[in-house]
């Protein structure tokens, strides 16, 4: 059957959809458009946010309450993961659903998956956990848990090998929905009328600044990032703000946009990006960044001692080097952000961000992650 050829519709009338953090969520969300352009009377419940509650999906629980961060900040909050987790359970029971889909958020979705798997469900997963970074024992539990596995980056489905686990390389998602290029720079009329809308300055050099989705993140970032915008008074500071976050979560005098990243990104001359999938946002529209990422002590020294990758920027892992500068921890401080970011606008700085980021658009060609997911998921029902 190809994939153009809807499958039978049949077979799958209920899905559970797991997630627990804002990226999870559009991804999710684009999976259950796509299924429903071939299911529409699908039903869909789970834990997600407002992406998914868009779609249609009944949401047991919102995102805003579980995305956290860091072993530090997860120990806090382990007696509402427990009763969540057990509410999770009985919904599942109730809705009886003919598979269950687990987008990202490891920690969780595979405790899960190890319930389901005894309890005779099927159990597939959509963004895998980074097992080619920490925790690469989780690789034979998932073969034992899941019936499938959707992997979105290129070098991952090496790691699988030897394993009894379907794995099937979808392409990243970030690349279907992103354009190529980014917004004609001449299109001034756009940029002018986007600007004014938003109620940003006519003229000036845009700095976007993104400094996480998580507020444990946004609590730690926000300050070095603004910060460091003061240092570069020749560029105008802009905050992304986050899906399922409020002005209040943003403590600053400098302009706060929601729902508008995509279009900051465009217009934007540079930004300093909270490591994360925004790394891989941003490249992808070809905006030139500095990477910039503090955690608590106690997770980065775990972190370090745990994890074998050499570098946090998707970006740099994909591309297997340095393509975009990273500033971690105690190298992450106002000033070398700063000065970072200049070495970034220099017409060296520039024409490598360029190079790596067509090197990046190539290494993530994909014909439509979500829709191989959907197809995948009604294939199997």
């Amino acid at each position: 059957m190809t994939p153009s050829t809807p499958p039978n519709k049949e077979g799958l009338t209920k899905l559970y959809i797991l997630t627990g953090e804002p990226s999870g969520d559009a991804h999710a969300a684009a999976v259950v458009r796509a299924l429903k352009a071939h299911a529409p009377e699908l039903e869909v419940r789970g834990m997600g946010g407002d992406a998914l509650a868009a779609e249609g999906v009944t949401l047991v629980e919102h995102i805003s309450n579980t995305s956290v961060m860091g072993f530090a900040e997860v120990v806090r909050k382990l007696r509402f993961f427990r009763q969540l987790m057990a509410r999770v359970k009985s919904d599942i029971e109730a809705f009886s659903p003919d598979r269950i889909l687990l987008v990202d958020y490891p920690g969780f979705n595979l405790r899960m998956a190890r319930w389901a798997q005894r309890q005779g469900r099927s159990v597939d997963m959509y963004i895998a956990p980074q097992v080619w970074a920490w925790k690469s024992g989780r690789i034979q539990a998932m073969a034992r848990d899941l019936d499938r596995l959707y992997v979105i980056l290129p070098f991952e489905a090496k790691h699988y090998q030897g394993a009894e686990l379907q794995v099937d390389y979808v392409g990243h998602p970030l690349a279907d929905a992103i354009p190529a290029l980014r917004l004609p720079e001449t299109d001034t009329e756009s940029a002018t009328g986007w600007r004014s809308r938003c109620g940003l300055p006519a003229q000036g050099d845009l700095l976007a600044l993104l400094p996480g989705s998580r507020l444990q993140e946004i609590e730690r970032m926000l300050p070095c990032l603004t910060e460091a915008a003061q240092r570069l008074p020749h560029l105008v500071p802009v905050i992304a703000g986050a899906p399922g976050r409020q002005p209040s979560d943003y403590p600053t005098d400098f302009p706060v946009l929601f729902g508008e990243t995509a279009a900051l990104y465009g217009h934007a001359t540079a930004g300093i990006i909270t490591s994360g999938t925004a790394t891989l946002e941003a490249a992808l529209y070809g905006l030139p960044q500095v990477v910039a990422y503090r955690t608590s002590g106690v997770t980065y020294r775990l972190a370090k001692w745990f994890t074998k990758v050499r570098f946090i920027s998707l970006v740099n892992l994909i591309l297997e080097r340095e393509a975009v500068p990273e500033r971690i921890q105690q190298d992450c401080t106002p000033s070398a952000l700063a000065d970072t970011l200049q070495q970034v606008l220099s017409d060296k700085g520039q024409q490598h961000q360029k190079l790596a980021h067509s090197e990046l658009r190539q290494a993530l060609s994909t014909k439509g992650a979500a829709q191989a997911v959907a197809m995948g998921l009604l294939r199997q029902s």
